[in-house]
């Protein structure tokens, strides 16, 4: 591995173990005679400026520590650069991560980082925003802004099934128009997500064909249900069964337009990203990544 890297880390994630990952990672890399910096984050929005910086002064790698939330902000300062993106994963879900193949403990993440290969992703973009992950709409975006806002007593995966119980007895469906490279389905819905990839959450398998270096965003369209409908249908989301739904249905686009008769919020990467109306776009090859060994290195 060549170069500078710094580590861009969240000293609350992972329960407070942000802090002692990223040192863990800094030891085996500097023992390897990699010039390491941590540089810890206290506010939203760090992150991303801490990678900016290191864009600006030469660094080869930014390792970002904690979650989907950090490793969105590094992202958007990343994307579209030579600088590579490392993953430490510290955090509520670890989506991207897992979607990369990088191994939850520190000192295996740190040694993909170490061996050096790199290989190019695609991303997505809405409201100006790249993501990594999943855009989501309606259902499973108010799940997200209960986790965003701290009102979900619980980490990881009981987190969101934590919200899903407590949305359940007020949602009650938004009006979407969705336009396409598949045409234009004007349709009461319960969610619809856009992955790039095709978990969030925590491994809920929302897109299950989505993959990150196809060009192509995955959608998952849901058709409002009753809460019981809802309860019966859910469990098929951990491993992708609930495609075979008929309220369900999955399209392939390169770029997507959403519209409601009231704005309705987005997140992606479980990070707010504005609201409708919205443009959503698939940016192919627009991030360079530090992964586990691929068949080729780029």
């Amino acid at each position: 591995m060549n170069g500078k890297t710094l580590i861009v880390t969240n000293p609350k994630s992972g329960s407070g173990r942000g802090m002692g990952h990223a040192e863990r990672a800094r030891d085996l890399l500097t023992a390897n005679q990699v010039s390491v910096e941590i540089r810890p984050t206290s506010a939203r929005g760090d992150a991303e400026t801490f990678a900016s910086e290191a864009v600006n002064e030469g660094y080869a790698c930014v390792a970002a520590c904690g979650g989907d939330g950090t490793v969105h902000e590094v992202v958007n300062a990343l994307a579209g650069t030579e600088v590579r993106l490392g993953i430490l994963p510290c955090g509520r879900g670890n989506d991207f991560a897992r979607a990369m193949g990088i191994p939850s403990s520190p000192a295996e993440a740190a040694s993909v980082l170490l061996r050096g290969h790199t290989r190019q992703f695609d991303l997505g973009k809405v409201n100006g925003r790249y993501f990594a992950t999943v855009v989501t709409l309606g259902f499973d975006s108010e799940v997200a802004r209960l986790v965003y806002d701290g009102a979900v007593p619980f980490k990881g995966v009981a987190a969101y099934l934590w919200g899903v119980a407590r949305m359940l007895r007020t949602y009650r469906g938004v009006g979407l128009r969705m336009t396409g490279d598949f045409g234009t389905i004007n349709q009461t819905v319960l969610l619809a997500a856009t992955g790039n990839t095709s978990t969030y959450g925590g491994g809920i398998k929302i897109a299950p064909n989505a993959d990150p270096a196809d060009g192509a965003l995955d959608i998952c369209l849901v058709r409002m249900m009753s809460a019981g409908r809802i309860l019966r249908v859910f469990p098929r989301v951990y491993w992708g069964g609930h495609l075979n739904h008929p309220s369900v249905f999955s399209y392939r686009t390169g770029r997507l337009k959403l519209e409601t008769e009231q704005p309705v919020v987005l997140f992606a990467d479980g990070e707010p990203v504005g609201e409708t109306p919205a443009e959503i776009t698939a940016v192919p090859g627009a991030l360079r990544v530090a992964s586990p060994p691929p068949d080729r290195d780029v």
